[in-house]
C-alpha cells in the first residue's frame, strides 16, 4: 500500500511538471494491452481455416484483416510512443533544472562535505521518475493481458494457470532478494561515482588542472587513480553480474521445466483428440505469453522498488535543502548599517570555532579594512556577511534586520563582492561584467580598472569572448587582467555595500594603488570592506579591524592603531620595511 501511495505521488509530480505526458501515455497503455491477445488468438484462426480447407479467399481475408489491425495498432503505438518519449525528455530536463536551481542557491555550508555530493548524485537519479510511470503502465497493461490470457487457458485446464503462478512465485523470491541487495549497494555506487566524476572532470576538462598535470608530470599518477576507480567499479559490477547470473540461471531452468510439462500435457490432449492443432497452438502460445506477462510484472515491480528509492532521494534532497534556507521575505531596508551581534562560527561537522564572540558595527558609508595573519578568520568574516554561512551563535543585521530573514535575491542586490578565488566565465567581456544586466556603461567601468588598453587591441571590443571555449577568437587574459574583470563586475553592480577579499593579490604595487584610488572615488556613499594581506588600503580606510585567532583584537583608525604599538603596528612596520 505504501508503494501505491508513492506511485500516486510520483504521478502527481510528473503531472505538475509535464501533464501532456499522460495525454499520450494512457492510450498507449490500452494499445499495448490488446496487442498480445491478438498475437495469441489470430494464429489459431489461420490454422483452423487451413486445416478445415476453407476457401483461400477467406484465408486471405483473415490474413489481411490480421495484418491491417496489427499495422494500425502498431502505427498508433509508434506515434504515441514517440510523443511520450518527447515529453519524458522534457520532464527530465525540468527535473534536472530544478535540482540545479536548488544547488545554485544553497548556502555554501550546505554544499561542503561528501554527504552533499552523495545526496546530489542520488537526487539526479530522479530524472528517471518517468520510468516509474512507465513501469506502472507496464504492470497495468500486463494485468489486462493476463486476465485475457487466463480466460483462454482455463478453457482447457486451470492447472496450467496454477503452474505458471507457482513458477512465478520462485521468480518473485529472487526479485525480492535482488531488491534487498541493490538497496544496500546504492550509496556505495553513489560514493564511487562521485570520486570517479571528480577524477575524470579534473583530468580531462579542467584547464587549471591541465597545467598542473603537465608541469608536474602528474598524468601517470592521475591515470593510476582513474584506473583504480574503474577497477573498484568493475569489482562491484562483477559481483552484481555473478549474483544476477545465478538468479537468472535458476529462473531459466524452472521456466524450461514448466515449458516441458505444458508441452507434454498439451501433446497428450491432442493425441486423445481433446483439442485441435489450432487449439494446441493457441494454448501453448497463451501459456508462454502469460508467463512472459507475469515475469514482466515481477520485473517491473522490482524496478519500481528501485525507482521509488530514487523518488525518496529526490524528496530528501528537496526537503533537506528547501527554500526556507534561501531567505524568508522581502523587507524594505533604508539604512545599510551592518552589525555583528556576538557572532561565533564553526564549520559544519567540526567543533573548532573560527570566529569567537565577534561584535562590530559598520556604519553605512564607512570604509573598513580587515587585517590579520593567515587563519585569523578574515575570509570567514566576509563569508558570513555574504550569507554563504549562517552564524553558529549570534546574528548579523543590516539596517537592524537579521540578514537570514531577508530574501536572498533582495539581499544579494545589496552586496557586490570580489573574492580571492574569483571566477570569470567563458562568455563575452560585457556579459562577464554586466551579468545579463543593462550593459551600456561597461566600457567606462573597464576604464576605471585600467583595462581600456586591452579593448583597444580587440576588434570586437566588449563582445570578445574570454577563453576559447565558445569562440576560437576568444582571448586569454593574464592573472592580473582577469582579476580586474572581477573588480569591474563588482563596481558595475552598483550596490550600497562593496566587499573586496584580497582584491589585488594578482596585481603589482602600481596597479594596486590605481585600483584603490579608483575604488575610493567610486565608492563614495557606499560601505566598503577590504580584506588584504597588503596594508596599502588601511592607510586611507576610516577604520581597521585586526583579527587574531577568530577575534577582533584591535579596532580603530590607521593613526590610532599605529600609536597603540600592537599587532597592527607590528604588521604594518614589517611590510613597510619589506617594500622599502
Amino acid at each position: 500500500m505504501i508503494q501505491v501511495f508513492k506511485t500516486i505521488k510520483i504521478i502527481k509530480i510528473i503531472f505538475d511538471y509535464e501533464p501532456l505526458y499522460f495525454v499520450f501515455s494512457l492510450p498507449q497503455l490500452l494499445v499495448s494491452s490488446v496487442l498480445p491477445l491478438l498475437y495469441v488468438y489470430f494464429p489459431k484462426l489461420f490454422i483452423e481455416k487451413l486445416t478445415n480447407k476453407d476457401d483461400y479467399i477467406e484465408v486471405i481475408k483473415c490474413i489481411l484483416l490480421y495484418c491491417g489491425i496489427l499495422l494500425f495498432l502498431n502505427l498508433i503505438n509508434l506515434i504515441l510512443s514517440n510523443k511520450t518519449s518527447f515529453y519524458v525528455d522534457r520532464f527530465i530536463k525540468k527535473i534536472r533544472q530544478k535540482t540545479g536551481e536548488i544547488t545554485m542557491t544553497l548556502p555554501l555550508c550546505d554544499m561542503e562535505g561528501a554527504r552533499f555530493h552523495e545526496r546530489l548524485s542520488l537526487a539526479n537519479h530522479a530524472s528517471q521518475l518517468t520510468s516509474i510511470v512507465s513501469l506502472f503502465q507496464n504492470i497495468v497493461s500486463s494485468i489486462i493481458t493476463i486476465v485475457g490470457l487466463s480466460i483462454m487457458i482455463t478453457r482447457v485446464d486451470i492447472v496450467f494457470v496454477v503452474l505458471v503462478f507457482v513458477t512465478l512465485s520462485i521468480k518473485i523470491y529472487f526479485t525480492w532478494l535482488t531488491y534487498r541487495y541493490n538497496k544496500k549497494r546504492r550509496e556505495l555506487y553513489a560514493a564511487n561515482n562521485r570520486v570517479g566524476n571528480y577524477l575524470i572532470n579534473t583530468a580531462y576538462f579542467n584547464p587549471g588542472a591541465a597545467k598542473e598535470l603537465r608541469i608536474n608530470h602528474l598524468s601517470d599518477w592521475f591515470m593510476s587513480k582513474i584506473k583504480g576507480f574503474r577497477y573498484e567499479m568493475l569489482k562491484l559490477q562483477y559481483e552484481d553480474f555473478k549474483r544476477d547470473t545465478i538468479f537468472e540461471s535458476i529462473s531459466a531452468i524452472i521456466l524450461a521445466i514448466q515449458t516441458i510439462i505444458i508441452l507434454f500435457e498439451l501433446a497428450i490432449r491432442y493425441t486423445k483428440n481433446m483439442i485441435s492443432i489450432a487449439d494446441f497452438t493457441m494454448y501453448f502460445s497463451a501459456v508462454t505469453s502469460l508467463t512472459t506477462a507475469l515475469s514482466s510484472i515481477v520485473g517491473s515491480i522490482g524496478e519500481l522498488h528501485q525507482q521509488l528509492l530514487n523518488l525518496n532521494d529526490f524528496d530528501n534532497f528537496k526537503h533537506h535543502y528547501n527554500d526556507e534556507k534561501l531567505g524568508l521575505s522581502s523587507i524594505h531596508i533604508s539604512n545599510y548599517e551592518i552589525e555583528f551581534h556576538n557572532v561565533s562560527f564553526c564549520y559544519p561537522n567540526t567543533d573548532k570555532y573560527i570566529l569567537n564572540h565577534v561584535s562590530i558595527k559598520i556604519p553605512y558609508g564607512e570604509k573598513l579594512t580587515v587585517v590579520g595573519r593567515n587563519g585569523a578568520g578574515k575570509s570567514t568574516f566576509i563569508k558570513l556577511i555574504c550569507k554563504f554561512y549562517k552564524p553558529t551563535t549570534g546574528k548579523i543585521t543590516i539596517g537592524g534586520v537579521d540578514i537570514w530573514e531577508i530574501d536572498n535575491k533582495e539581499y544579494n542586490n545589496l552586496i557586490a563582492a570580489v573574492f580571492q578565488d574569483f571566477q570569470n566565465f567563458a562568455f563575452t567581456i560585457d556579459e562577464n561584467i554586466s551579468l545579463n544586466r543593462d550593459n551600456n556603461s561597461v566600457e567606462s567601468v573597464l576604464q576605471c580598472v585600467g583595462l581600456e588598453h586591452v579593448l583597444d587591441n580587440l576588434p570586437n571590443k566588449t563582445k570578445t569572448y574570454l577563453t576559447r571555449h565558445f569562440d576560437s577568437n576568444g582571448i586569454e587574459l593574464s592573472g592580473g587582467e582577469s582579476q580586474k574583470i572581477a573588480i569591474a563586475r563588482a563596481i558595475y553592480k552598483n550596490t550600497p555595500v562593496l566587499i573586496l577579499d584580497e582584491p589585488t593579490a594578482s596585481l603589482d604595487a602600481k596597479a594596486e594603488a590605481e585600483i584603490y584610488d579608483n575604488f575610493f572615488k567610486l565608492s563614495q556613499n557606499k560601505t566598503t570592506i577590504f580584506v588584504s594581506h597588503r596594508l596599502a588600503s588601511s592607510t586611507v580606510a576610516d577604520k581597521i579591524a585586526v583579527f587574531s585567532n577568530g577575534e577582533i583584537v584591535e579596532y580603530g583608525s590607521h593613526h590610532e592603531l599605529r600609536e597603540k604599538k600592537g599587532l597592527y603596528n607590528e604588521m604594518y612596520t614589517a611590510q613597510k620595511i619589506l617594500y622599502e
